[in-house]
């Protein structure tokens, strides 16, 4: 039986500038809808911002957020265009283009535009830039390069969860297991309930040749309703607690 970690492309979204106070109420409203996840609601709301004022920036952002959500991947790659046309020099809407093209399983046209938000960013990089386009060399296969994009999001934020879990997963995949098992403490120290973090940390033991640590995770994830550990423990950790 073949076993692997599974991943989740996690959706990183870049926080909206400017601040609310600035926006309309109608982009405000748009805000709250989209940050309840009331996704149809909020993009009527950032439809009628931008009919009020096309270069509303915050309602653009949202927009294009709120239909990435949505997967309305067509109405998402509109209003990205739309953006880069009017704000070539912006870093966030190549953010989101990228996520769009890792959306659609486009690595490496999302690479480049995690490129081009870089090479915009100047000193002022969001960490979510690194993230996802380590996401998108992890997809590709190059763990190398998605190791160290994750490396470069935790040095501005060590506790990330998603860059830890990421880079994890990446070292797992290249059998280097004890750096795999340091990132997995991580994040079961920033969260201790995380049933997949003691499921991917108990097989990075087990790949390690280290069931007596193994199976500990394995019973501490099948407690949390992970299936996979529950089955790991069957055929791995029979009489063991």
């Amino acid at each position: 039986m073949k076993h692997r970690i599974c991943i989740i492309i996690a959706l990183a979204i870049l926080a909206c500038a400017p601040a609310l106070a600035q926006t309309s109420n109608t982009t405000s409203e748009g805000i709250k809808k989209l940050e309840a996840r009331e996704l149809k609601e909020a993009i009527k709301l950032f439809e009628q911002a931008l009919d009020q004022d096309s270069k509303d920036q915050v309602a653009l952002s949202g927009i294009i957020k709120a239909h990435l959500l949505s997967e309305n991947l067509r109405d998402a790659q509109r209003y990205i265009e739309m953006a880069i046309q009017e704000f070539p020099s912006s870093p966030e809407y190549y953010l989101h283009q990228g996520i769009f093209n890792n959306k659609r399983a486009q690595y490496r046209r999302a690479i480049e535009d995690f490129n081009k938000a870089l090479e915009l960013s100047g000193d002022n990089i969001d960490i979510q830039i690194y993230i996802n386009r380590g996401v998108s060399h992890m997809q590709d296969e190059n763990y190398g390069d998605a190791i160290a994009d994750f490396t470069d999001a935790l040095k501005i934020n060590p506790r990330h969860a998603s860059a830890l879990n990421y880079r994890a997963f990446a070292n797992y995949r290249i059998q280097n297991y004890n750096e795999s098992i340091n990132d997995y403490n991580k994040v079961l120290d920033l969260d201790p309930n995380n049933a997949m973090g003691y499921y991917n940390r108990g097989m990075s033991h087990l790949r390690s040749g280290n069931k007596a640590k193994a199976c500990p995770d394995f019973h501490q994830a099948c407690s949390r309703g992970n299936r996979n550990a529950c089955r790991m423990i069957v055929t791995e950790c029979s009489g063991s607690r």
